[in-house]
């Protein structure tokens, strides 16, 4: 039988939820568009995640609980779209439901000049449109420099501008 490694949990954690889950929901539910128990169980498996690992209760926590939060939801989403049916009549209902074709049509757009940008602009750009600080987007990405992300950031921007104007 495998060794299981025991945590000693720190004794904030119910406070940490009874501050930040509501907080914390409405967060993902702004970055990934999913039906209301997809988002909660991807909290729920970020709250999971955080007895397990028990990560420094820096200022920087609520950050580090939302990014696992918003890729547990995307893991949840592709499982979700994978396993919905193929059923275009019902697709076509849940799409006018909840978005204006308009703006599905813009956002398809926009993902696709985002998907054109090198690798690290698009990181950059993605977690700036989520919310994050350019320090949080310092820690996220591995401790690069305030200059580094401003200057992805800034070409990215020119770029996404650029392809706009094209566009038009």
């Amino acid at each position: 039988m495998a060794a299981r490694h025991l945590v000693a949990l720190q004794g904030d954690e119910d406070e940490l939820y009874r501050r930040h889950h509501r907080r914390l929901v409405h967060a993902v539910h702004r970055q990934v568009n999913l039906p209301d128990e997809l988002i909660e169980d991807a909290c729920q498996a970020a709250w999971t995640i955080l007895l397990r690992r028990q990560p420094d209760r820096s200022p920087t926590l609520f950050a580090w609980l939302r990014t696992i939060a918003v890729r547990e939801a995307y893991a949840l989403s592709d499982t979700h779209h994978r396993d919905a049916p193929l059923d275009e009549e019902h697709h076509a209902q849940h799409l006018a439901i909840h978005e204006p074709l308009a703006d599905q049509l813009e956002a398809r757009r926009a993902l696709r000049a985002l998907a054109s940008l090198p690798d690290r602009q698009r990181r950059y750009a993605t977690l700036r449109a989520g919310g994050f600080s350019y320090e949080e987007i310092q820690q996220i990405a591995g401790g690069v420099t305030y200059t580094n992300v401003n200057k992805h950031l800034a070409v990215a921007s020119a770029r996404l501008q650029q392809l706009k104007q094209d566009a038009a």
